[in-house]
Formats: structure tokens, sequence, C-alpha cells
């Protein structure tokens, strides 16, 4: 109550003013110059009405915001032990017994192909060195007789010439450094049957002389292996060159 009666006397007074201030502003409105008069203002009559202020509502509580209830916590997983590949893969694959003897029974057959591979490749071997032996026998066979022929031979060609030199007479205009080459043929009793001259000594008496000492021999010792003689007496080339024209 003390509040609303400080209130009441200001605001009397500020509506008595009001109302002198819009009584003055008509009277200058019409436009006349003479001198405004003062109007004593009359008693207003006016009643005091109290009027409660509204009261203002009280602040409705404020609620507290519920909170999300917090998740539980998930249990922790413990993880085995990581087990070794070749542990785990041999639990997983771990071979039947059909399996095993499968296995065993391949490499068997692999062991058996490979010996007889091995076999076969030292068959193989052993013919080689068979016929590498028998041809290096009939190789070595092959050169003996050769060797005998060729010996044979030389001692047939020596014999001829050594004859050829015995029944040669030695012409006056024979010099050192002289030789005539022949062509000698012969049958296969050792006759001879013709004699030619091929290379000339340069001299004729000499070149005469030498082939009547072929002629005057008739026959010559020849070996008796057809072979031998078909090779190198059927057709022959004699070099006379006498040894005492080399004194």
């Amino acid at each position: 109550m003390a509040t609303l009666r400080s209130y009441a006397l200001p605001f009397i007074g500020a509506l008595a003013l009001h109302t002198l201030v819009v009584l003055a502003f008509m009277q200058g409105v019409s436009g006349t110059d003479e001198v405004a008069q003062v109007i004593t203002p009359t008693v207003v009559n006016a009643k005091l009405m109290l009027v409660e202020p509204p009261q203002a509502a009280p602040p409705s509580p404020v609620k507290p915001r519920a909170q999300a209830p917090k998740p539980a916590p998930k249990p922790v997983e413990k993880k085995a032990p990581a087990q070794p590949a070749a542990e785990s893969k041999a639990k997983d694959t771990s071979p039947t017994a059909e399996e095993v003897a499968q296995a065993a029974s391949a490499e068997r057959q692999r062991k058996e192909a490979e010996a007889q591979r091995r076999r076969e490749r030292l068959a193989a071997l052993g013919e080689l060195a068979d016929d590498s032996l028998q041809r290096s026998l009939d190789a070595e066979a092959q050169q003996m007789q050769d060797d005998l022929s060729q010996q044979q031979v030389s001692s047939y060609q020596a014999g001829i010439y050594d004859l050829v030199r015995k029944n040669w007479s030695r012409p006056p205009s024979a010099r050192n450094g002289m030789q005539a080459r022949f062509v000698v043929e012969l049958i296969p009793t050792g006759e001879v049957l013709s004699v030619a001259l091929v290379d000339s000594s340069g001299n004729a008496a000499f070149d005469r002389a030498a082939e009547q000492a072929i002629r005057r021999a008739r026959r010559f010792a020849v070996p008796t292996d057809n072979t031998l003689f078909e090779q190198n007496f059927r057709r022959f080339y004699f070099l006379f060159r006498p040894e005492d024209l080399l004194r």
C-alpha cells in the first residue's frame, strides 16, 4: 500500500499539467495578437483507484535434462593365441590313409622308372663302349695289316730296284745327278709287259741304258697277294737313279 500512495500525487500533477498544455495549444492556433490569458486551473475531481500491479508468475521450475543412460560396457572377448600356420594347416589338411598310400605308390613308381632309365643309359653306354672298343680293335688290326702290307711292298720294291741296278751298264756320258723316270707294267707272275720313258734325264745314252736294264730283268719278284699286286705292281713308276752316280 505504501508503494501505491507514493505514486498517486505525481500521477495527479502530471494529469493537470497535460490538460493545461492542451488548452494553451488550442488558443494559440486562433491567430490573434491577444495576450494569452492565464487560465487558472479548476479543481479536478480525481478519484484514486488502487491498481495492484500484476504479479509475475513464478518461474516454472527447470526440470533437469534427463541424461541418456550410459551404454553398458561390452565384454572384452579374449582372443585365443594364434596357432602356427603349419599346425593349423596340418589340422585342416591332414592326409587320409588312402592319400598316404597313393603318395607312397607314386613315389615307388617314380623310383622304379628312374632306376629303369638308369639301367637303359648304362646299357646304352655299354653298347657304345663295346662298339667303340670293337672299332678301335678293328682299326688297330687294319693299321697293323697296312703296316705289314707296306713293309711287304717296300721289300718287293727294293728287290726290283736292286735287280735293275745290277743289269745296268753305265754309259761314258753319264754324270752325277742324272735320273730318268719310267712307267712299268707287269703281269701277276712278275714278267715285264711294257716299259715307257716318262721323264728324261737329258742324256739319251743314259735313258737307253736305264730302259735296257729294266727289260733285261724280264721278271721281278712280286707279292702273291693279288690285292697288293693290283694296288702296287700292276702299273707303277720307276725312278732310275743309280747310287754310283752320286759318288
